[in-house]
């Protein structure tokens, strides 16, 4: 018993000891709000696919699709083998490693569904001769943080614009499929197409809402609809 006490404290330094690591790297790191789907850091636990679990306050970097929580001098860490994590739980929302990122479960039952919320953020050159309409907002913008993490300072000639992207995946039986548009649901349940078509036109669901998507699954699963 000791033994295996003891193996899993070490489990735990190891994941901390490279957690550190792995942060390091990535030291210029922005610590920008507006890349994050939680306001601020929140308690949390991590909880390894071996059973053992870690708490601290957690965030999920939306720019980087990375898992983060600060560390014990208040820096911010990035979970450095997010394959052997079994969930993240923060505030009560629940989250899993799918598709080499993590993605939150919004809904469950014989039809699970689960988001990931993306923040693409472009940087382009304003043309010659002004190139770019309306950058009056982006031009209050001192620095960006790039895909890679990193700090950079913005020319006059460069703008910066944040699109949020919400990529949502329904899995059943085990198997994970994404679903963007309307047609992608369809196209799972062929069989009640026309019903669930008919559902979709009288809910006027949107797949911008994720409220109106939840909404539809939760009606294919109280339907005992299949694919």
């Amino acid at each position: 018993m000791m033994k295996i006490k003891l193996y899993c404290i070490l489990f735990i330094i190891s994941l901390l000891t490279g957690l550190q690591a792995f942060a390091q790297e990535k030291e210029d790191t922005a610590m920008d709000a507006s890349n994050y789907l939680f306001p601020q850091f929140t308690d949390g636990i991590i909880t390894l696919k071996d059973g053992s679990e870690v708490a601290g306050k957690l965030n999920y970097n939306t720019l980087l699709e990375e898992m983060q929580f600060r560390g014990s001098k208040n820096e911010i860490l990035t979970i450095a083998e997010p394959a052997k994590v079994l969930k993240v739980v923060i505030a009560n929302r629940i989250f899993l490693y799918l598709k080499n990122n993590f993605a939150e479960l919004i809904c469950s039952g014989n039809i699970s569904l689960f988001l990931k919320v993306h923040l693409k953020r472009t940087v382009e050159k304003i043309g010659a001769y002004g190139g770019t309409s309306s950058t009056s907002s982006i031009e209050s913008y001192a620095t960006y943080t790039s895909k890679e993490g990193n700090i950079a300072k913005l020319s006059a000639n460069v703008k910066v614009s944040d699109r949020t992207e919400l990529i949502y995946y329904i899995m059943t039986d085990g198997k994970l499929k994404m679903v963007s548009t309307k047609n992608d649901l369809l196209k799972y349940f062929s069989s009640s197409k026309e019903r669930i078509k008919q559902e979709l036109e009288k809910e006027n669901t949107q797949f911008t809402s994720i409220d109106s998507v939840k909404k539809i699954i939760e009606w294919i699963n109280a339907n005992g609809i299949k694919d």
